[in-house]
């Protein structure tokens, strides 16, 4: 019984010993990296609050100088906060057709997501408000003659500028590789009391 207890009495001395060379050792770095916390809003301070925005995108695409679409996007933004915008829907399409034994050829239908994203921020600068952005386009074009799967088409832009207040700024135009058209952005920031 004395050999048990004296068994257990250093098996208690050796896990305080442990346990106090633990408490002196600084803590270990974390094994996955702390994300910043970026997407959190900037603390307002008493004599600094909060800017808003109203950015207005207007995208133009254009056949040579003949406007072809227009489209109208607006977002509600707090400066240094990024904002975003998704609109797209499925697109079905034939993807080429196997046979089968009971009902003889079908179309293998796959879908394809089409649509706008944008992606903002804007940030405080002494000539006014800065934006960074990020656009794509998708969409899905007629099929060709002799064909029933359409072309797909995808534009990105990824682009920083400067905004004039209540003014349209361009900020980007490109052109479309495979066709005449050519897509225009325009952004008109309005600051929100």
């Amino acid at each position: 019984m004395k050999a048990r207890t004296g068994i257990l009495i250093v098996i208690l001395y050796l896990l305080a010993a442990v346990y106090a060379l633990q408490a002196q050792q600084p803590p270990a770095p974390p094994l996955i990296p702390q994300r910043a916390a970026a997407a959190d809003p900037p603390a307002e301070s008493a004599s600094q609050p909060a800017l808003y925005y109203r950015l207005e995108f207007v995208i133009r695409e254009m056949d040579r100088e003949k406007p072809v679409d227009t489209r109208n996007y607006i977002l509600l933004a707090q400066s240094g906060v990024s904002a975003k915008l998704t609109a797209g829907s499925e697109v079905p399409y034939a993807a080429g057709s196997f046979s089968t034994a009971n009902s003889g050829t079908t179309k293998n239908i796959q879908y394809r997501s089409v649509g706008i994203s944008i992606y903002c921020t804007v940030k405080e600068g002494n000539d006014g408000p800065q934006l960074e952005f990020g656009l794509n386009i998708s969409d899905a074009l007629p099929p060709e003659k002799d064909s029933d799967t359409p072309s797909f088409r995808n534009v990105t832009i990824n682009s920083r500028a400067l905004l004039a207040l209540g003014k349209p700024t361009t900020v980007s135009v490109v052109e479309d590789p495979g066709s005449r058209h050519r897509f225009q952005v325009d952004v008109t920031a309005t600051k929100l009391k």
